[in-house]
């Protein structure tokens, strides 16, 4: 048996097929990463989070969500969060806009939370030259935002994009935050001392 495996034309044959597979990925990967360039978004076309598959229409018209989409309390509950939780500004107030699912991720008690040792990415807030956003996802309870933040000038840091999720549990519920994380991977001091 293990002659037959050192053999070289099953040398040649399994490079052939690995060769092979090999290029069918490329292939894949090539197909589905133009197909995405000319439908748009990911997520357009996709089942919306909060909806049962047999809700979805795949033949209806998806629009492109729109900043007028995002209800202020939404935009609001994500400008204090990154003052408060990103910036390290006021713990207390961040804990207070977390949602039970990102306090669940961090496995931590209030008190804990108040060292600063949170699952949120840092990210320097004092003397932020800008904050700007688009809208990834909208859905009933539910919103996704990219949000940039462009540090001061004096800063060595580039400017940066993150992920917010925000959550509304209930109509009247207020909208909380229960995900944040950069788009790209980056290089930021782990704490405001450095």
């Amino acid at each position: 048996m293990f002659r037959r495996l050192r053999s070289p034309g099953t040398a040649r044959a399994l490079t052939w097929a690995a060769a092979l597979v090999l290029i069918a990925g490329i292939v894949a990967f090539v197909t589905v990463r133009l197909g995405q360039e000319d439908k748009g978004p990911a997520n357009v076309g996709s089942v919306p989070t909060g909806f049962a598959s047999e809700d979805f229409d795949p033949n209806a018209t998806i629009t492109e969500p729109k900043e007028s989409d995002v209800p202020q309390a939404a935009r609001v509950a994500a400008g204090e969060f990154v003052l408060a939780a990103v910036g390290r500004e006021n713990l207390p107030k961040a804990w207070k806009l977390a949602d039970p699912g990102l306090k669940r991720d961090c496995a931590c008690t209030y008190k804990e939370w108040l060292t600063g040792n949170i699952p949120v990415q840092y990210f320097p807030t004092k003397g932020l030259r800008g904050a700007s956003f688009s809208v990834d996802e909208v859905t009933p309870g539910h919103v996704v935002l990219q949000v940039l933040l462009t540090p001061a000038a004096s800063s060595s840091l580039k400017p940066t994009a993150f992920y917010i999720g925000l959550k509304q549990r209930g109509k009247d519920a207020p909208w909380l935050v229960d995900y944040w994380a950069p788009v790209d991977v980056i290089a930021v001091p782990a704490s405001p001392q450095g």
